[in-house]
């Protein structure tokens, strides 16, 4: 699942369109594709999110994964990630979990969020501006 939401990202790292194996190191809290540790870092960002989702979904699938049927990340756009690529990275996110028969939930902040996603059922609580803030102060 992790090399199928890399295959899927926009072409902006070619390392993701032909990955072949991601190393991941719990100890060192480390992570390499195919050796290489070294990416831009909105492609680390990236390939920290396709690792993440890729255990969620994986742990969907895979009866001996002693993991919580939810996912939270918080990240999605961090490090210089462009509107489109987030956008797509989203889609791909959402689809594989409107193709999961396992009840589950995803909760991803964003403020870029995909277009085809927004107005959704996938899509709770307000939305937020320069004008109106996540943090309000009512004294």
């Amino acid at each position: 699942m992790l090399l199928a939401i890399l295959n899927r990202d926009l072409d902006r790292q070619k390392e993701f369109k032909n990955a072949n194996k991601v190393d991941i190191d719990f100890t060192d809290n480390a992570f390499s594709l195919d050796g290489e540790y070294n990416f831009s870092a909105s492609s680390n960002t990236y390939l920290k999110n396709a690792i993440r989702y890729g255990i969620f979904f994986a742990s969907l699938d895979l009866d001996f994964f002693r993991l919580p049927r939810f996912v939270l990340c918080d990240n999605m756009e961090d490090k210089g990630m462009e509107q489109v690529r987030t956008q797509n990275l989203q889609a791909v996110i959402a689809e594989l979990s409107n193709n999961s028969n396992v009840e589950h939930q995803i909760i991803f902040t964003t403020f870029m969020i995909n277009e085809e996603l927004n107005k959704t059922d996938a899509c709770v609580g307000k939305d937020y501006t320069d004008s109106q803030k996540t943090l309000e102060i009512n004294w």
